[in-house]
């Protein structure tokens, strides 16, 4: 048999599991959205801002599948490695960058 790719750890941290968002990350992959969007230059959006597009999307359409409307909702995932790590996003934005 082989090895399982998933490992399970008991945590006393909150999960946000949703089946959800992992169709949202097979979605992004097989449209390669990422590779599109982070291709686009937008000449008001700083240089020097560390969040790519795709990430700002990425975010964005998870808020929308756990059914949170708000930017600031974005707030509740910003430390949340477990959000990041499932969603494949780099930096989670901030709420007035996803604004």
């Amino acid at each position: 048999m082989k090895d399982f790719p998933i490992r399970f750890v008991l945590t006393d941290e909150a999960i946000t599991p949703s089946p959800r968002l992992a169709f949202i990350v097979y979605l992004l992959h097989q449209t390669k959205l990422d590779k599109r969007v982070n291709a686009l230059r937008i000449p008001t959006v700083r240089r020097e801002v560390h969040i790519s597009h795709s990430d700002v999307i990425r975010s964005m359409m998870c808020l929308l599948a756990t059914g949170k409307t708000d930017f600031d909702h974005i707030e509740a995932y910003y430390h949340d490695d477990i959000f990041s790590a499932s969603m494949r996003i780099q930096h989670v934005p901030s709420s007035p960058t996803l604004r």
